[in-house]
């Protein structure tokens, strides 16, 4: 059994159990599964540490196969499947009990120079000046307590934009900022896993834009609906710091047969777009 734990510092901090195996502590957040964040950033973990040539993770694609539990002791295996002069790829599986929890393809690559361009930044206001998700939650009942727990992140929301142009999205996208509430190290790797995994956050609400529901108010969406995620990617294309406030702007452009897909663009401070978010969620309403 595996105690539940709480900070981003035990979450990341992975054991090694052999040659390229490891196993890591869960999330204390009162979910009824493993929080899908924890596994993205414990995976890229798992993979880094087997990349040792200067490159930097580039990408991550993950598949979330079945409900891992905070209870059970959560075991990660990487397979080397490809080392080149500019890329490196790995296999990374986690087990439960024996059982596959997720698997994700993690690749790295080397820094070099090539051609380099980002879009425009959306426009929103500076995190300074927006409200928090408790705050926005209080006219919806509060968060609830399976919120309660996501203190490891610091998040505030800017003010929907109905005016912004929906050419991408079938609804207004929302823009949220977000951060890791304590620093961090140095190491550029643990900066990654902190993105990876404030990334999964927001994202079955934005789903549910175009639906009538809106961010902060998860207290009605945990009561109406139940989701899952069924596959996470990202692409890593600038460095991060993800102790320092970070804009994600989140979009929804297409759903079917209760299986959305969210799109997400992260922003630095400085306004480069530095990672690339795609998540497929199913959501379905839960019956009186």
């Amino acid at each position: 059994m595996s105690a539940p734990t709480s900070g981003l510092a035990d979450v990341f901090d992975l054991e090694s159990t052999g040659p390229d195996r490891w196993q890591g502590s869960n999330d204390g957040v009162r979910l009824p599964q493993l929080f899908g964040g924890q596994l993205v950033a414990q995976s890229i973990l798992a993979a880094g540490h087997t990349v040792t040539d200067g490159k930097a993770i580039s990408s991550v694609h993950t598949h979330f196969l079945r409900p891992g539990s905070t209870e059970h002791a959560t075991e990660f295996s990487v397979d080397r499947l490809r080392d080149g002069k500019r890329l490196s790829t790995r296999g990374v599986d986690v087990h439960q009990d024996g059982r596959l929890v997720c698997r994700s393809t993690v690749s790295a690559s080397s820094i070099d120079e090539g051609i380099t361009h980002s879009r425009a930044v959306p426009t929103a206001l500076p995190p300074t000046e927006c409200v928090t998700l408790q705050e926005l939650a209080e006219a919806d009942g509060g968060l609830g307590e399976v919120w309660e727990e996501f203190s490891a992140i610091e998040i505030r929301v800017s003010p929907i934009d109905s005016q912004s142009p929906t050419t991408h999205s079938a609804a207004p996208p929302r823009n949220i900022w977000m951060r890791s509430a304590q620093r961090l190290s140095d190491d550029p790797l643990i900066h990654v896993a902190a993105l990876a995994y404030a990334s999964d956050l927001m994202l079955m609400a934005t789903a549910l834009t175009p639906h009538g529901y809106d961010i902060g108010q998860e207290h009605s969406l945990d009561t109406d609906w139940t989701g899952v995620s069924l596959d996470h990617t990202m692409w890593f294309q600038r460095p991060v710091r993800a102790d320092e406030w970070l804009l994600f702007e989140h979009s929804t452009p297409t759903a079917h047969t209760g299986r959305a897909v969210v799109n997400a663009a992260v922003f630095d401070r400085s306004g480069l777009q530095i990672c690339q978010i795609t998540q497929e969620a199913l959501l379905i309403a839960r019956t009186e």
